[in-house]
């Protein structure tokens, strides 16, 4: 199977443009129903003000409450904001952002129109999958990450607490899910780790983190869900043995470049763990030889099975659209589709 991550908010046409990129590329268009709208935002958003301007950027609140002065012209600056003030920073304010995300509130109905669309789906024997951000990406939202590494040391009860919220918050959004409905996967995004390891210690994961991950997977097993994926870059080696215990049992994307080894994943956790990805971009900058190598490094993955092969994040402007049809071509003949 080839993977491909094509966006589905690309203006008002996502769908048509994934469909139109796979019939070019030759892709499996792999459909699911998923629901959309999980409802777990931000109600209500913060008021949007702009505190200051000059030549080259703008300083403004946005609507997650997040000050950050952000760049006019991204390619000549940083795309990057420089964040300055994040909406939680001490206990108070989580007291006033604990109310922007009631579990009662109104906004958390899930139009009928999404469960419509699930139910449809499961009819026609598709996944259904449903997404949320991260117990750590998701305080990080609210505080950052310098405020939150500071707080799981200084204010421990106060990080417990939102993993808490926002642990019955999903799991609550779940269960809003009509019982005929089944829940195959659950995704999560949860960027927390760099080339040198996570950015929180397997011990911090196990005693903050991961009842948070237990309360909503639990939820979702109780469904039917045997899958669940978490995408965080960088290598999270350390922490991918605490995830497995709650069922989140697929890694992506496996960057190679910082480090991850696939196949040694392999051989310490076995066949419980689930992989996505391994494929490093430079080789497909060269072409040639160097993709030839690193297709030949993944397959006794993929003759061990539970592994599906597509690069390891984004793919970078410097890799020539010849050789990714190049690499495409001969990764068809590896897996057998060409």
């Amino acid at each position: 199977m080839a993977v491909v991550t094509i966006s589905r908010q690309v203006g008002s046409l996502g769908d048509e443009v994934a469909e139109e990129l796979a019939r070019e590329l030759g892709y499996d268009l792999v459909g699911a129903a998923t629901l959309k709208d999980v409802a777990c935002g931000m109600a209500p958003c913060f008021a949007e003000e702009v505190l200051q301007r000059d030549g080259s950027s703008v300083t403004m609140r946005d609507a997650s409450g997040v000050v950050a002065r952000r760049y006019l012209n991204d390619v000549d600056e940083s795309s990057i904001p420089h964040y300055i003030r994040f909406p939680v920073e001490t206990p108070a304010d989580w007291e006033q952002m604990r109310g922007r995300f009631a579990f009662d509130d109104p906004v958390r109905a899930i139009p009928e129109a999404e469960i419509a669309a699930l139910r449809a789906g499961a009819d026609q024997g598709k996944m259904v999958a449903v997404g949320f951000i991260g117990f750590y990406g998701q305080l990080r939202n609210w505080m950052g990450t310098e405020n939150l590494s500071v707080a799981f040391y200084d204010h421990p009860a106060l990080v417990r607490d939102m993993v808490e919220h926002w642990a019955e918050l999903c799991a609550r959004q779940l269960e809003r899910i009509p019982p005929d409905i089944p829940i195959d996967y659950v995704s999560w995004w949860e960027d927390m780790a760099g080339r040198n390891g996570p950015l929180v210690s397997p011990k911090l994961f196990r005693e903050v983190l991961q009842p948070g991950y237990r309360r909503v997977m639990e939820v979702a097993r109780r469904r039917g869900c045997e899958l669940g994926i978490v995408d965080c870059d960088g290598n999270r080696h350390a922490i991918v043995g605490n995830w497995l215990e709650e069922g989140v049992n697929i890694m992506y994307p496996l960057e190679i470049a910082a480090g991850v080894d696939p196949a040694e994943w392999r051989r310490e956790f076995g066949r419980d763990l689930r992989l996505r990805g391994g494929i490093a971009k430079e080789p497909l900058v060269r072409g040639g030889a160097a993709i030839d190598r690193e297709l030949e490094r993944v397959r006794p993955l993929l003759e061990d099975g539970g592994y599906i092969p597509h690069l390891d994040h984004l793919v970078p402007p410097d890799i020539p659209y010849a050789h990714y049809q190049e690499y495409l071509e001969k990764k068809r003949r590896l897996i057998g589709k060409a």
